[in-house]
């Protein structure tokens, strides 16, 4: 079996929000979906991560698809590491690694295809049945819309809720809507210095948060993190900004979390993530993978998760699509997230839906 052919589709398909509206949904909208078409008529499918969606279209097509042309595509890590040698000039993070992921997951979708085998079969097979759901919040103007959002979710069976607010009035008004006994988690995506973030943490740990998420700024500041670690009685959580298991290194080797979120779309792929897995379990840390996407990498993630001992949670974002281009969309029921049987990935790609809503720039 050979690749004949690598495309990357930008989509922009927006959320289906009912009021109150958030402040940062628009961001939600794009998507990348990648196709890697063979000579045996099977397609794998993957997903980039989302911004600037056509630029990471043109970085597949022009910096990736020359060199997977009549390539096997069953040879995964021969592959991701052509891939990422010839390309590493451009970056060894960022949109070079974004693009890497998504090409990487549609070939583990062409194996299960052919092998006729689910993805989590093919790494390690299942740890769990089901695995819990966190809403993931979008960013909101007031304590009040975040609040009506939180009790949405609450009615829709979620028991645990991730806040992108930085102020204490929204973290106090949601914990007090929603009860002493569901599980809250903030995100705050960088917002602070060291002795800033160190601060706020301390302020948080009177709501019983179960991690405070990348408090400091630089991303990649992981003496600043673990200084922050150090003096919080929270858990703190990093790594959706992190790419490839020798970036993970850094940062587990300072000390610098407790919780590891690695992002199948953004750091890497399948056997990136999983190599991330096995330096979390090596110094004895939790893992949640970060997931705000809705399509390929929604089911990548799933799969990893469902394959890990130490993974308690998977994201969603909260708000679903207007038109989902992925069946099964993969939304949870009763707060619980569980996997199709199908093999690869186990989705099929809406096509209609794909026509309709491209990225045109604007």
């Amino acid at each position: 079996m050979k690749i004949t052919d690598v495309q990357a589709i930008p989509l922009y398909i927006p959320l289906k929000e009912t009021p109150p509206l958030s402040t940062s949904g628009r961001a939600s909208g794009y998507h990348v979906l990648v196709k890697v078409l063979t000579d045996e008529g099977v397609t794998g499918y993957g997903e980039c991560f989302r911004f600037t969606p056509r630029a990471v279209c043109a970085f597949v097509e022009e910096g990736l698809k020359p060199h997977l042309i009549g390539q096997d595509p069953t040879q995964v890590e021969r592959l991701w590491n052509r891939m990422y040698t010839v390309t590493f000039r451009w970056g060894r993070k960022g949109m070079a690694l974004n693009a890497i992921s998504g090409v990487e997951i549609a070939l583990w979708d062409i194996i299960g295809k052919w092998r006729n085998l689910p993805l989590y079969e093919m790494t390690g097979g299942l740890c769990r049945e089901r695995i819990k759901g966190y809403a993931s919040l979008q960013v909101y103007a007031t304590p009040a819309d975040v609040v009506t959002v939180a009790l949405r979710c609450l009615e829709q069976g979620y028991t645990a809720i991730k806040l992108h607010q930085r102020d204490m009035e929204s973290l106090r008004a949601v914990r007090e809507a929603v009860g002493p006994d569901i599980t809250l988690m903030v995100d705050v995506n960088g917002a602070w210095n060291p002795r800033q973030a160190v601060e706020k943490a301390r302020e948080m740990a009177e709501y019983n948060i179960l991690w405070l998420e990348e408090p400091v700024s630089p991303m990649d500041d992981y003496d600043g993190l673990a200084y922050v670690r150090e003096r919080s009685e929270v858990l703190i959580a990093a790594g959706e900004n992190e790419y490839t298991h020798y970036g993970f290194r850094d940062m587990i080797s300072r000390r610098a979390v407790d919780v590891v979120q690695p992002d199948v779309i953004k750091a890497g792929g399948v056997l990136e993530c999983r190599k991330v897995f096995a330096l979390a379990e090596a110094w004895n840390l939790r893992v949640a993978t970060h997931c705000f996407c809705f399509g390929p990498g929604m089911a990548a993630n799933l799969h990893l998760s469902m394959t890990n001992m130490r993974s308690e949670y998977v994201e969603v974002n909260a708000q679903p699509l207007e038109a989902p281009f992925m069946h099964p969309d993969m939304r949870p029921e009763g707060g619980y997230l569980t996997l199709p049987d199908g093999p690869g990935l186990g989705i099929e790609i809406d096509e209609e839906v794909v026509k309709r809503y491209p990225y045109t720039g604007q």
